[in-house]
């Protein structure tokens, strides 16, 4: 039988994890319940990352390329700055509900060890999430559509705190409350703030 390659077997081992965060939760992420999940050794699975530490940074990489690529469909398909601010709102709340607050479990799970690489590395993710939210803003100022000496770093942190605050219920709810009940409200929240 011939072997995978390394690229996907990393790509079956991330899902794995990702199946095994939905349906088990973050303390459950164990190099042998990994291996169970899709019939590898234990010692497969270190031939590909080395520890827990490097899928958990391995799983916020792909949550974060996954994001990006989510949000770009609203960034490509309005015109109109604040069309295009709403849709990256819908499209991050409905991408958090298919994906079951990955980020949110992930960010605990690295507060809870005090692991700094892997808080950077979320850090880092975030930051790429609001430059593209700050560019928007940044555009919508220019156009006259929303005020133009409001802070753009403080929108951008709104802006994604919003959505946080509706990834949190989420997860505290037992994922019953999905985030994008809360879209209509939160946008027209901040709309409410930002308008001229």
């Amino acid at each position: 039988m011939e072997r995978k390659k390394t690229h996907l077997r990393k790509v079956e081992i991330i899902e794995a994890v990702k199946t095994i965060l939905k349906e088990d939760g973050v303390q459950a992420i164990t190099i042998k319940n990994i291996a169970q999940k899709i019939n590898m050794s234990e010692g497969s699975i270190y031939r590909h990352f080395l520890n827990k530490h490097g899928i958990l940074m391995a799983l916020v990489e792909d949550y974060e390329n996954s994001l990006l690529d989510a949000i770009e469909n609203p960034i490509k398909r309005y015109k109109n700055p604040l069309d295009r601010l709403k849709g990256v709102m819908k499209a991050h709340m409905v991408f958090t509900e298919e994906k079951k607050g990955t980020l949110f479990a992930v960010t605990a799970e690295s507060i809870n060890f005090n692991d700094d690489k892997l808080r950077r590395r979320i850090l880092e993710a975030t930051e790429k999430y609001k430059m593209k939210i700050k560019s928007i803003i940044n555009e919508a100022k220019q156009e006259g559509l929303i005020r133009s000496n409001i802070n753009t770093e403080a929108v951008s942190l709104i802006f994604f705190g919003l959505v946080q605050a509706s990834i949190v219920q989420f997860a505290l709810t037992n994922y019953r409350e999905a985030p994008v009940t809360k879209f209509d409200t939160f946008w027209e929240t901040l709309l409410t703030g930002i308008e001229t």
